[in-house]
């Protein structure tokens, strides 16, 4: 175990000295958007994020966002009857930003996300209910984490198109930002 931290903090090390780094968010500067997730959990195809990050010091940040996905699945028996699905993400996030690609009006960056999952089901009938039989909703939840890689590209002084592949609400996450 001991080995496999050291070679860690080795190559972070490493690739931190080999990238010359220019200043992709200073401390101070913010971020808000409004994204767009695509596949997007469980059978939702898309799903709606707000986010929020802060410059906290020279390429590190950190930030949060909340994050809404549902949908509806009927099913035809006997009995019609369908359940509606939601989620709802609560994350908080920590980056570090990179200059990967070396253009001026692009910021790269890796985040780590964790945070929480609050899921509900509800069951309803849509044809005659059977006798005694009750219409419930369930509810479940669960921590999350993970990392993303992100992208975010200049438009104008305070507007920036962006995008993330990874954890989240979606597998595929579009944005407009505006720096304020």
């Amino acid at each position: 175990m001991k080995k496999i931290l050291f070679v860690a903090v080795l190559v972070l090390s490493l690739s931190s000295m080999t990238i010359a780094q220019r200043v992709l968010i200073n401390k101070g500067d913010q971020y808000v958007g409004a994204k767009l997730a695509l596949g997007a959990v469980a059978g939702a195809s898309v799903g709606f994020i707000g986010s929020y990050e802060m410059g906290l010091q020279e390429n590190i940040g950190v930030g949060g966002s909340i994050a809404y996905s549902g949908y509806s699945e009927e099913l035809n028996s006997f009995y019609n009857y369908k359940f509606d699905y939601t989620n709802i993400l609560i994350l908080a996030t920590g980056t570090y930003h990179m200059d990967l690609l070396k253009d001026e009006k692009l910021d790269t960056w890796g985040a780590l996300n964790l945070g929480y999952n609050v899921a509900t089901a509800k069951f309803s009938w849509l044809s005659t209910v059977p006798a005694g039989t009750p219409e419930f909703t369930v509810s479940a939840g669960g921590i999350g984490f993970g990392l993303s890689a992100n992208a975010r590209y200049m438009l104008s002084e305070k507007w920036f198109a962006t995008a993330s592949v990874g954890f989240g609400l979606g597998i595929l996450n579009i944005s407009i930002d505006y720096k304020v």
